[in-house]
């Protein structure tokens, strides 16, 4: 059902010949190319720009060269402006979006929920849950009330904790500065429910911080601790897989009606592709990634079941408080019920 109405958007575009703007998917460059801008979040050589790449790949073999992907990393389109990206992609003048959903819960505070904490006892389950026909056509329908369609989800990894002190228990992080997303759920999480100081910056400021001893920790999946060289400044790493990341990658609906449907179905079948690629690399490398951090003297603290227990314990509370932000209605959809 999901592609079905992904591919009647599609086909709203018209065919023939068509005038692009300067701006979004609406560079015609002199050779008759169709050029697509797309952003992410994160800086290169990451996950993100990683399965950026392949979907880049993709689509220039499926279009023959005729549909060109350039890639801008760190949100290098909206001055590394998370908020910003989103408003740029619902105006046309970003294409392609890729980010943590949670980054559009200013625009939709139901986007909210990927960010609760142990709503996934897997990887395997989130990736089933994202996957699924039930969760695409309800997460598309968000993003359709935005300007934007939905091209598909990947698995970015647990968000764990880094620090230069080990951490066991909620109570280590107590009083501790942590970076986390400029996002309520997250600020409202260490705040509230860990005793912790959130403090929201950009991410590009995170390195400089962490060294100047600013913040004395972070969150992000391993790939970004590992990519962002934040082992040069962190000696500690908690996996507590309490938040399972993701990335959601959206298209401008504004893009779209410029797409003749050949075209729009050659980026949705690319996007597939490049996401599911992102699942196998992560899948793949995770852990070696995990263990060579470990060879040059990262520190991995690993839950205990009664440990783990604690934790869950410690933030059962804010599924009470944000019950009301996201709505019953989205909790039960992310728990299966």
């Amino acid at each position: 059902m999901f592609k079905e109405k992904l591919t009647k958007i599609f086909s709203i575009a018209a065919a023939g010949i068509m005038l692009f703007s300067l701006i979004g998917c609406g560079d015609s460059s002199q050779d008759g190319k169709i050029i697509i801008r797309m952003t992410h979040t994160q800086q290169p050589e990451s996950i993100s720009d990683l399965t950026a790449k392949e979907f880049q790949k993709y689509v220039d073999k499926k279009s023959d060269g005729r549909i060109r992907i350039e890639i801008y990393q760190n949100c290098g389109l909206s001055g590394g402006d998370l908020t910003k990206a989103i408003e740029l992609v619902q105006a046309g003048n970003i294409d392609i979006h890729a980010c943590a959903p949670a980054n559009i819960a200013n625009y939709n505070p139901k986007f909210y929920a990927f960010w609760l904490p142990f709503l996934f006892d897997s990887t395997e389950d989130l990736v089933r849950f994202v996957n699924s026909e039930r969760a695409k056509n309800e997460i598309n329908k968000w993003c359709n009330d935005l300007e934007m369609t939905m091209l598909g989800i990947n698995n970015a990894g647990s968000r764990q904790i880094s620090s230069n002190k080990e951490i066991h228990s909620p109570k280590d992080l107590k009083g501790m500065n942590i970076r986390v997303p400029g996002a309520n759920v997250f600020i409202d999480l260490y705040r509230d429910y860990f005793k912790a100081n959130p403090t929201a910056m950009d991410f590009s400021e995170v390195y400089t911080s962490l060294q100047q001893k600013t913040i004395d920790g972070q969150e992000n999946p391993i790939a970004v601790f590992n990519s962002s060289k934040f082992a040069e400044v962190q000696s500690n790493v908690l996996l507590w897989d309490g938040v399972r990341d993701t990335n959601i990658w959206v298209i401008s609906n504004k893009t779209l009606e410029k797409l003749s449907p050949e075209d729009a179905k050659i980026i949705q079948e690319s996007a597939a592709e490049a996401l599911q690629w992102g699942n196998d690399y992560l899948a793949a490398n995770e852990s070696s990634i995990i263990e060579n951090l470990e060879k040059n003297g990262t520190k991995f603290a690993r839950l205990t079941d009664e440990e783990r227990q604690e934790f869950k314990e410690a933030c059962a509370g804010i599924f009470v408080k944000y019950v009301d932000v996201v709505g019953p209605d989205v909790i039960n959809l992310f728990q299966g019920k």
